[in-house]
């Protein structure tokens, strides 16, 4: 039998930044079933191309991991201005809508403004979530509350349901800061009137490696590290005896455990699981997300992604991945990621290309179907985590029992959260360093 301090499941970001937090310090086994690590933040090649599992693209907010993550990609990055556009109504305007109002046809963009400063003067703390509740704000009331009628009718609402692919009177506000961009009303009414463009939100300026894909941040994560072993999936779990089944390893003996998979069927794998965990694992849900990505003659467009709230468009997104680094494709060739989502469900891909070929080419992202040259299908079963009062109610006491346990789950999906890829190193080393403290 195979022992060790810590066992680490998952070789994405927060499983690699934990054991670089160990190493040398603390013995640790990590286990990843794919055959290569990165989990999502991985790179696909294919005839000259690069695709990633989406668009992945470094927002760094924090010193530490910030200084951290471009010294380990040494020169291997660019750093590049958001240029992200909405597409609606025949026209397009740039992200995010609620602040750039301007090119919007001017009935639209009247009910945009009327509503959104009624929504203002009617609420006293327009942009609180509503945390003081005894239950969370639902998304759709939320919207509403915070953005009026015209915002939430043309581009919250409709986008939100392709996104999220969950009714949203059950949708929970309490995924939206930071990732919603909430301008006061000078601002909108200087982007509606004035044409003053606003680069709001998270993400205005983000990070990109120049060579190698996405794949580039958790290889560069990996240099040094020993004891990782791919191709290893996590079978079984026997909590009490602190015992990991592991494919191709057997059983693995552990001190304390971290969990990076997904924290939903990461508790369908333990044996006699304590009472209430079962039920309340089953709490959680999730919705799926289908990539399209595609190789494409070239492009002359600098976007470098655009949203479809509409109906008529298959597709939520549809990003220009070139425009991050021209060496994802051949010369002569853009690289292209479509993105679509069901409620957790398989998508038909066949069916769903004609859709999205035909949305594509009317959205002005390809002039025609036969501009297309490759394509390569990657899909994401567990993709965005649904916020409700279900999650609410359940996550705290499943990460509660599992590290009465031993076992701290983390990560975007270990912690069953929308996250970024800087927190998840970020999380990484922290719960490295509990453990180390902890002795």
């Amino acid at each position: 039998m195979t022992e060790t301090d810590v066992l680490i499941v998952g070789g994405g970001l927060a499983g690699l930044s934990a054991a670089r937090g160990l190493r040398g310090k603390k013995k640790y086994l990590l286990v990843e079933k794919e055959a290569r690590i990165g989990g999502l933040a991985s790179s696909v090649s294919r005839n000259g191309f690069t695709f990633d599992y989406s668009g992945h693209l470094l927002h760094l907010h924090w010193k530490e991991t910030g200084d951290l993550i471009l010294r380990l990609l040494k020169n291997n990055h660019f750093k590049l201005k958001r240029n992200a556009w909405i597409h609606l109504a025949g026209v397009e305007v740039p992200y995010p809508f609620q602040a750039n109002l301007y090119g919007l046809p001017e009935k639209i963009k009247s009910e945009c403004v009327s509503g959104f400063l009624a929504a203002y003067n009617n609420s006293h703390k327009p942009y609180a979530l509503g945390h003081t509740q005894k239950s969370p704000e639902v998304f759709s009331r939320w919207t509403r509350r915070v953005f009026g009628e015209g915002i939430s009718k043309y581009f919250m609402l409709p986008y939100n349901a392709k996104l999220w692919q969950y009714p949203l009177d059950r949708l929970t506000a309490d995924w939206c800061a930071p990732f919603v961009p909430m301008p006061e009303p000078r601002e909108v009414l200087e982007a509606a009137y004035a044409r003053k463009k606003r680069a709001m939100g998270y993400n205005p300026v983000f990070y990109y490696p120049e060579r190698d894909g996405i794949q580039a941040l958790p290889d560069a994560l990996a240099a040094g590290l020993k004891d990782i072993h791919t191709g290893c999936q996590l079978e079984s779990l026997d909590i009490k005896n602190k015992t990991a089944f592991i494919r191709r390893l057997g059983a693995v003996k552990y001190k304390s455990l971290i969990n990076t998979m997904p924290l939903k069927y990461f508790a369908g794998l333990i044996k006699s699981p304590p009472d209430g965990l079962r039920k309340l694992s089953a709490r959680l849900r999730h919705n799926s997300v289908h990539v399209l990505n595609l190789g494409v003659k070239g492009t002359s467009s600098k976007k470098h992604w655009t949203y479809f709230p509409e109906r008529e468009f298959l597709f939520y997104r549809a990003g220009i991945a070139t425009n991050f680094s021209r060496n994802l494709a051949p010369k002569g060739r853009d690289s292209l990621y479509i993105e679509t989502a069901t409620d957790g469900g398989k998508l038909d891909h066949a069916a769903a290309e004609k859709n999205i070929f035909r949305g594509l080419v009317k959205g002005g992202i390809i002039k025609r179907e036969s501009d297309i040259v490759e394509k390569l299908w990657l899909d994401i079963p567990c993709a965005y985590v649904i916020y409700d009062a279900d999650r609410n109610k359940a996550l705290p006491a499943i990460l509660s029992l599992l590290k009465a346990r031993g076992i701290r789950s983390i990560g975007r999906y270990g912690a069953w959260k929308y996250s970024f890829m800087e927190e998840s190193v970020k999380e990484g080393l922290e719960t490295a360093r509990e453990l180390l403290i902890a002795g």
